[in-house]
């Protein structure tokens, strides 16, 4: 996986920034989507400060359709949000070697102001979701 993210390209419209970082890891606050076509509907989440920080990103709804986190006015301010299609959801996972064991973070969604470029960890006080929601379920 490494491999991919070596010799990243993008270019300044393609960063997004966090100004407060993400929880854990403040200082890093820029960052890019990368998305490889052999693991949609996963995307990355790369830091391009020089560091190796990454996070595996899927849009919950993909595997939650009722997800409805509770949010408040103040973090679609804060992320300048005006137009609901300006934003994109995403939950963090947690890629294990079985895929039945890969999880989400339900509660720490991201949020990105695609037009402005602008991303947010919000962290939920809700007790419906998990930091760790399975991704797939067995049949």
């Amino acid at each position: 996986m490494a491999d991919f993210f070596k010799d990243l390209i993008y270019s300044k419209t393609d960063i997004i920034t966090f100004p407060g970082g993400v929880p854990g890891f403040e200082a890093n606050k820029e960052f890019v989507l990368v998305q490889i076509p052999e693991y949609v509907p996963f995307e990355w989440l790369v830091c391009i400060d020089g560091s190796r920080l990454r996070f595996a990103v899927i849009n919950p709804l993909l595997f939650k359709a009722d997800y409805s986190p509770e949010l408040d006015k103040s973090h679609f301010d804060e992320l300048k949000i005006e137009k609901p299609e300006d934003v994109l959801l995403y939950a963090i996972v947690t890629i294990r070697e079985n895929p039945l064991e890969s999880t989400a973070n339900l509660v720490g969604p991201v949020l990105v102001n695609k037009a402005l470029r602008l991303g947010k960890q919000i962290i939920l006080e809700d007790e419906r979701y998990t930091t760790r929601e399975p991704i797939l379920r067995k049949t």
